[in-house]
């Protein structure tokens, strides 16, 4: 029954979050003005220019997924940046990134870099205001594992960038006990047998009888030695009395 609980009430949660999702937060994000995002092609080193390329392009879906900023497609950044004979190519440095920010109209640029070293990527990531030209945040994360795995860390990376929490996250701690335990754990433990328990009870209780039982025949025995040697006079048997032997019947001539 507890099980089946905590499973109701996890479903409710679920299906809460599932609702703010799709209703509540996307209205209180409309209803706010989003600033404008453009994410500079990520620095490729240990790792080829296709799959840097690769991941940056992911990034940049996953902040629209957010919508909690505008963020400008690498088509249209190449579109606006060549009708200004700008190329992209080799622009790593903040002062780079604020200049081309300024070309695009955006208030925020997203630049970096993905490594490796040994097994271990690295991902390094900082965001600049165009309008300052300062780094307003900064995030990196590592990992260990095969270079695809890079996908699922991006995806949640760009999440953190906007200050928000990727769906994926809540639904792994609201499936998570406070033991740490999964639900889907619990519900393979093996089920207890409540008949069995009560079965144990007399046994404990004879046990108990039996003990006292003892006890008090000893402290008997005792009292009784301690009686004799102290100059008592042993008491009378405590036997049955006897009955004397019933008078004969008269014969009979």
């Amino acid at each position: 029954m507890c099980q089946i609980t905590r499973e109701s009430g996890l479903l409710r949660r679920i299906l809460l979050f599932i609702f703010s999702i799709v209703f509540i937060y996307p209205a209180a994000i409309s209803a706010q003005a989003k600033e404008s995002y453009a994410v500079l092609d990520l620095e490729g080193r240990g790792i080829s220019a296709l799959e840097a390329a690769t991941l940056t392009d992911r990034m940049r879906s996953e902040l629209v997924k957010t919508g909690a900023v505008m963020v400008v497609e690498r088509g249209q950044m190449q579109q606006i940046l060549g009708e200004q004979d700008f190329q992209m190519t080799g622009c790593t440095s903040d002062e780079c990134a604020v200049e081309i920010g300024q070309m695009l109209g955006v208030t925020k640029m997203v630049a970096g870099s993905i490594g490796k070293i040994g097994a271990t990527f690295t991902v390094d990531l900082r965001t600049i205001n165009v309008g300052t030209g300062a780094i307003i945040n900064t995030m990196t994360r590592d990992y260990r594992g095969e270079i695809d795995g890079l996908l699922t860390q991006i995806e949640r990376i760009s999440w953190e960038l906007v200050g928000l929490v990727h769906p994926d996250e809540i639904i792994d701690q609201l499936r998570e006990e406070p033991t740490g335990r999964l639900p889907e754990e619990v519900a393979q433990e093996p089920a207890r047998r409540p008949e069995t328990e009560p079965a144990a009870a007399p046994a404990r209780k004879g046990r108990s009888g039996l003990f006292w039982i003892v006890v008090v025949a000893v402290a008997g025995g005792g009292g009784y030695y301690a009686y004799t040697q102290l100059g008592g006079e042993e008491p009378p048997p405590s036997g049955p009395k006897t009955i004397g032997s019933p008078p004969g019947f008269p014969s009979v001539p």
